[in-house]
Formats: C-alpha cells, sequence, structure tokens
C-alpha cells in the first residue's frame, strides 16, 4: 500500500471578523481553557489508505535542452528535431518516451501522445498555442505517464471548438475525447508559466487516471469540467481561475479502493462552477490554499424555503421540499461535496452556493482553517458524523447552519445565522416505530446526539437554536444562542435527554417549546421565562451577590425567556438577571431551576408541546385555581 501524506500542524489562520449581532463574554471560572477562542490546526487522516503523495518527477521542472527532441509548430509547417516525434500535416505524434521542448503556433492541429505504457513522456510548453476544431489540442493515448512542464515566463493556450465530437478507438472500447487535454495516461503538471484552456465542446483538462497539478498557473473556461481525473486529482499548489459549466475539480472513481479522491495541498483558487464547487467520490481532503467559490450561481438561486414552525412537523416538511425540489431538478449546487468523507485540515475558504456550502454523504471533520460560508441550504452537511475541532467557521447566511446525524464540538470558532435551526442532530434509527415524534410521542433517533466539549458556538436563528432528535450533552465550550422569536421552536430542543455539565450556555429566544436541562446534569442551569418580549439588542447581565458579572451577552433577535449555565452557578444561592435597565431576582433552588413564566416550556427535551403542568424534570403537577401560565403548584 502507498504511504499518506502526513502534513505537520499549522497555527489556523486569524479569526474571522465576528458577525455583527450576538456578542457574548463569560467572566470567571467559566472562562475556562475549553472556551478557548484561539485554535490550532490539528492533523485528520482519513483511515482508508489514500496516496496523498507528490513523487520527485511531478516535482522536476528542469530538463537538458540538448537531451530534448525540439518541436516548432507552424500551421503545414511543424518541424521537429530529435527522436522520438513524427509530423503529418498539422498533428505531431510522440511515439516514445523522453523530454520534448514545444513551442509556436497551430490554427487547427493537435498534439498526439502514443508511447508505450512503460515510458514517461515529459512535455515543456514554451509558448504554444493550439486550436484544434475536431479533437482534443492535446491528446494522450498511451503512456506509463506524462508530465507537462509550463516554462517559465511562458503563456500557453489551448482551445477546442465547439461540437468536435470526436472518439478514441482502442481494442478494448470507444473512448469519448471530452476534454481540450485528454489523457489515458496519468498527466501530471507543474511549472511557473501559465496554460489558458478554452474548452468550448466539454471538459478543460481529463484524465483517466490520476490528474495531479504541482505548481503553475491556470486560467480555464470549460462548457464542462475543469479539471477532472478519475482516480484522483491531487493539487500541490498553483494560482486557478476555473469558469465551469458543471464542476469545477471533480474525481469519480466509485469503482477503486483508494481512488476518486480529490487532495488540495495548497493554492489558490477562484471558481465560479454552475453545478459543484469540488466534487469527489470518495475523499476530499483540503490541507490548506485559498479558495473563493461560487456554486450554482450562489445562494440568490437557492431554491425558496419556508421555517415551518413545530419542530415536530419540520422532518416531514423537509421531506416533501426536498422531494419536491428533487423534481423541479436533481442538478447538484454545492461548494465543496464528496460522497465520501470530507476532511479540512487548513486553508482559507470562501463559499456562497446555491445548496449546501460543504456537504458529505459520510463524516465530515474540520479540524482547521477559516470558511466563510453564504449557503442556499445548510452550510456545513454530513449525513454521518461532523465533528469541528479547530476550524474559524462563518456562516452567515443558511437555511440549517450545521446539519449531521451525531455532531461534536471540541473546539474552534463557530458562528451561525440560519433562517430555521442553528444546528441540528437528525437522521439514523428512530427509537420509536415511527420515524419522527409528533405531538404526545417522545421518541428520539438513537443515533443522534449533539456533544459540545469545547471551543466557541455562536447561533443565530429562525427555527430551534440546538436541535437534536436525539440527546444533547454539553461539558465545556462557550454557546450562546439567539432566537427562535416564534413559540413553534426554541433555543434548545432535544428529544432525547439534554445534559449540561460544564462549559457556559447564554440563551435567549421564545418559550413556547422551551426545552429544559434534565436534573441528572451535574452542573446547574436555569430558565427564565418572562410576561413581556425584550427586543433584539437587549443587553443580558447575571450577577452574583456581591455584584461580580458572572454572564454578559446581547441577544440578536427578541425574546421572552433566557436560559443560562456556568460553572459558577451554585444551588441555594440568589444571583441578579438585569435585562437593559430591568432587574430580576434568580433564586437558585436545584441543579436545573425554572423561573418566571412558563407557559409551554419543557423539560429535558422529553415532553411535548403546550402541557403547562410538566415540571422540568419530567413530573406532573397540578396547576393551582387561576393559574394562567406561571409555575403550577401543589396543592
Amino acid at each position: 500500500m502507498k504511504k499518506k501524506t502526513k502534513i505537520t500542524p499549522f497555527l489556523s489562520l486569524a479569526v474571522l471578523v465576528m458577525l455583527a449581532g450576538c456578542q457574548s463574554t463569560a467572566s470567571g471560572t467559566s472562562q475556562s481553557a475549553d472556551s478557548a477562542t484561539a485554535t490550532e490546526s490539528g492533523t485528520v487522516e482519513s483511515t482508508v489508505d489514500y496516496d496523498l503523495e507528490f513523487s520527485s518527477d511531478d516535482l522536476e521542472v528542469g530538463y537538458d535542452e540538448a537531451d530534448s527532441t525540439t518541436i516548432q509548430l507552424a500551421d503545414n509547417q511543424n518541424t521537429s528535431s530529435g527522436e522520438g516525434a513524427t509530423v503529418d500535416g498539422n498533428v505531431v505524434t510522440i511515439t516514445t518516451g523522453g523530454t520534448y521542448l514545444i513551442s509556436g503556433t497551430l490554427s487547427d492541429g493537435q498534439i498526439k501522445v502514443t508511447a508505450p505504457n512503460t515510458e514517461e513522456v515529459h512535455l515543456i510548453f514554451d509558448g504554444v498555442d493550439i486550436t484544434s476544431s475536431t479533437s482534443a489540442p492535446l491528446l494522450i493515448e498511451e503512456a506509463d505517464k506524462v508530465f507537462v512542464t509550463l516554462a517559465e515566463g511562458s503563456e500557453n493556450t489551448l482551445t477546442d471548438k465547439a461540437g468536435s465530437t470526436a472518439t478514441l478507438d482502442t481494442d478494448a472500447d470507444a473512448t469519448s475525447i471530452d476534454g481540450t487535454i485528454f489523457s489515458k495516461a496519468d498527466l501530471a503538471f507543474n511549472g511557473s508559466g501559465s496554460l489558458t484552456i478554452h474548452a468550448n465542446t466539454n471538459h478543460g483538462i481529463v484524465s483517466k487516471d490520476e490528474l495531479i497539478v504541482v505548481s503553475g498557473t491556470y486560467n480555464i473556461t470549460a462548457a464542462g469540467q475543469g479539471l477532472s481525473g478519475k482516480d484522483a486529482v491531487k493539487i500541490k499548489d498553483g494560482t486557478f481561475t476555473l469558469e465551469t459549466g458543471t464542476d469545477s475539480i471533480q474525481s469519480d472513481n466509485a469503482d477503486e479502493e483508494g481512488k476518486g479522491f480529490v487532495y488540495i495541498a495548497g493554492g489558490n483558487f477562484t471558481i465560479d462552477a454552475e453545478q459543484d464547487g469540488i466534487q469527489a467520490e470518495t475523499l476530499l481532503q483540503i490541507d490548506g490554499g485559498t479558495f473563493d467559490i461560487t456554486a450554482g450561481g450562489g445562494s440568490a438561486n437557492a431554491v425558496a424555503k419556508t421555517q415551518e414552525g413545530m419542530d415536530f412537523f419540520a422532518q416531514a416538511a423537509d421531506e416533501e421540499e426536498n422531494a419536491d425540489s428533487d423534481e423541479i431538478s436533481s442538478t447538484s449546487t454545492k461548494g465543496l461535496k464528496a460522497a465520501g468523507e470530507l476532511i479540512i485540515n487548513d486553508g482559507t475558504i470562501a463559499i456562497d452556493a446555491a445548496d449546501d456550502t460543504v456537504h458529505t454523504d459520510g463524516n465530515l471533520t474540520l479540524a482547521g482553517g477559516s470558511l466563510t460560508l453564504i449557503a442556499g441550504d445548510d452550510g456545513l452537511h454530513a449525513d454521518n458524523d461532523l465533528q469541528l475541532s479547530g476550524s474559524s467557521v462563518a456562516i452567515t447566511e443558511s437555511y440549517e447552519g450545521i446539519e449531521g446525524k451525531a455532531i461534536t464540538i471540541s473546539n474552534g470558532e463557530i458562528n451561525v445565522v440560519a433562517s430555521d435551526d442553528g444546528v441540528n442532530v437528525s437522521g439514523g434509527t428512530s427509537t420509536t416505530t415511527e420515524q419522527a415524534a409528533g405531538p404526545g410521542e417522545s421518541g428520539s433517533y438513537s443515533e443522534n446526539t449533539l456533544v459540545i466539549s469545547g471551543g466557541t458556538l455562536t447561533v443565530n436563528s429562525s427555527g430551534d437554536g440546538l436541535d437534536s432528535n436525539g440527546t444533547i450533552e454539553i461539558s465545556g465550550g462557550v454557546t450562546t444562542v439567539s432566537g427562535p422569536e416564534n413559540d413553534g421552536n426554541g433555543t434548545i430542543d432535544s428529544n432525547g435527554e439534554a445534559v449540561i455539565t460544564g462549559g457556559t450556555l447564554m440563551a435567549a429566544g421564545s418559550s413556547g417549546m422551551a426545552v429544559t436541562f434534565a436534573d441528572s446534569s451535574s452542573q446547574v442551569s436555569v430558565f427564565y421565562g418572562f410576561e413581556t418580549t425584550y427586543e433584539a439588542g437587549s443587553k443580558i447581565e447575571l450577577s452574583d451577590a456581591d455584584g461580580t458579572v458572572l454572564l454578559s451577552w446581547t441577544a440578536d433577535k427578541s425574546f421572552t425567556s433566557v436560559q443560562f449555565s456556568s460553572a459558577d452557578l451554585a444551588v441555594d444561592e440568589t444571583y441578579t438577571l438585569s435585562i437593559n435597565d430591568e432587574i430580576f431576582e434568580v433564586p437558585i433552588e436545584s441543579v436545573s431551576t425554572t423561573v418566571g413564566t412558563t407557559t409551554g416550556q419543557m423539560g429535558g427535551g422529553m415532553q411535548q408541546p403546550g402541557d403547562k403542568n410538566m415540571q422540568p424534570n419530567g413530573d406532573m403537577q397540578k396547576p393551582s385555581e387561576g393559574d394562567t401560565g406561571s409555575i403550577p403548584t401543589m396543592p
């Protein structure tokens, strides 16, 4: 098996400018190491053995001109000095391994490589300009591997004319030549020159094996894909401007283990893709680079979605809406997409996508780097596990901010703005006979967990702030939630048990569907409901008996309740809560304390909406006579 590249951890890039609005601070013991905002990039590797290395030959840009065959291109006057190349009109064919120094122009011609599959071919492009009306200007039919070096300071251009439909007939099959550069062999690019490609028929650069880019400048406009490597696309460095009619970078081998991946170690990318920005059939891993990606025209082209309100209808509504969307179009317009695993260890990434900005059908791991995301649908989406362990993420616009079957946040700076749920844990295997819990049911999904053990998470949501179809466990970090404003959602919503054992929580939102933490929690939490509505921008502070401010935050949205937890809080102590100029007394009587108006409030994630006789721990109480929504009392 080939050895995987080991990348040395880097210090993460500067933390993104915080979103305007919700700003939070925590003082005292709650400002622990778990809540530090400065992050250090880790290195995460796939458990599958992918070849992420670049060979010494990939990196080699030097050549000996004396040992090279020189090819001078000119319409009907092509010349070759040296061995291994033949000329037939405007077609130059390279038949043996070796180094070929190429320059000149063909208005309608081709360079063709037909070397034995045991021999390597090295092409030096030094001012090449080739247009073909019938096929690929550079066609590699056979070789062990072909290297293309862009000579220092050189400008090279390859163009195919729209409508060319050439095929490559071999003993095994007939293959459509669907790239301006088309290769049946491994293909590698390096050098410090530039390559401009006008792919008017279909794709820009296509390799039916591996496509490797080490350095150089690439300007590709394509009717189809920009860079396509069936077995892999590996990029070490370079500057890329890609404008494509389908995916900009893609690898699609789903049949062989360790193939079908995209690996990017560095480079500068400006991508405008009508479909996915970067798509991998198996692994998509980014260890560095700067990315500016627009997919599907950006979020302005998103399919309209409406936040449905009552959470137990949300899954059915989403499924129906997704089905309708699938009927409208099956086109994928995501920024980064993997059918398998998606890993980001470092890089500066900006994405504006009509659909999800970062999406995987498998596991998603963000261990470092900075991401600024504008999503027409989800900001971060994983069908399986989603782990945030050191990235700086700013989701400035989304339908749902972060969605996965199981979500773990252990480090990083995460800011989410969502028109529906901020963080949504969904999917998996239901613990009830129904696939979704409706009114009167308390079903949850056994594989669904939201675990927050560190980092800083700031959520501004119109739907649920933190939503889990299973359980919620908070043991560290600083979590701040603003919203929702409607009583069909809550700042915290959990179908299973919600437990807090550490960290800092500050939340402000509606009261109708609020969920409190279970009595099995080891850290004190407080839910305070109000009879009035406070406006967005209100400053909220919690102080102890000595006047020391323990928690302080500003709400992005209007609210009728606040919820908070800190290691500074203790049972049998009384604290002062201030909202702007109003003062409220907060006596803490139990590890999960509820104060004030509690209409519709639920406890531990297991109660159902509208049952105001429910205590935070799930026990029933009989309402006192004349009760209109405040805490019920036993007669």
